[in-house]
């Protein structure tokens, strides 16, 4: 398996992996997913998100791409309840659903703490939703822990 940084030409392949995952999120959340976006608008907003600097986009390859991930590097200044600190955000990790439970996640991971890692960053957060429990154990086992839990009414 190779893991490698995502670039502008891999964006086609992006939007492919991202079909299931965002077809999964409309299924469970309709109200607030699209279940339906269109191929460019998506290439559109990976493209930028690829070009700006803060972000890290990388991709596995197993005879062909397999999954992806988006990061953010961002700085958390000082506040009156918060100290100053750097997080690596996890905006999405996305496997096609034929390779899962093949280590694509974890290799994928393994990548990105060797990149915060080298950029002096030692926490990674992400978001997960309530209705995605394939993930939510798939995230423990790489040895997430639940920090918050967020409501909605």
């Amino acid at each position: 398996m190779t893991i490698r940084r995502a670039t502008i030409s891999d964006v086609a392949t992006l939007v492919d992996l991202n079909r299931s995952t965002q077809a999964m999120h409309a299924a469970a959340e309709p109200d607030m997913f699209r279940a339906d976006p269109p191929d460019d608008v998506v290439a559109a907003a990976f493209r930028s998100s690829i070009e700006t600097s803060s972000s890290l986009w990388l991709i596995a390859e197993e005879g062909r791409a397999c999954g992806y991930l988006s990061a953010d590097f961002r700085e958390i200044p000082e506040s009156w309840c918060h100290i100053r600190h750097q997080v690596c955000y996890i905006a999405a990790i996305a496997v096609d659903p034929a390779f899962r439970r093949k280590g694509i996640a974890r290799a994928l991971l393994s990548r990105l703490k060797a990149e915060a890692a080298a950029r002096g960053v030692q926490r990674i957060e992400l978001s997960v939703f309530a209705f995605n429990v394939e993930a939510k154990k798939a995230f423990e086992g790489l040895g997430f822990r639940t920090l918050i839990e967020r409501k909605v009414l």
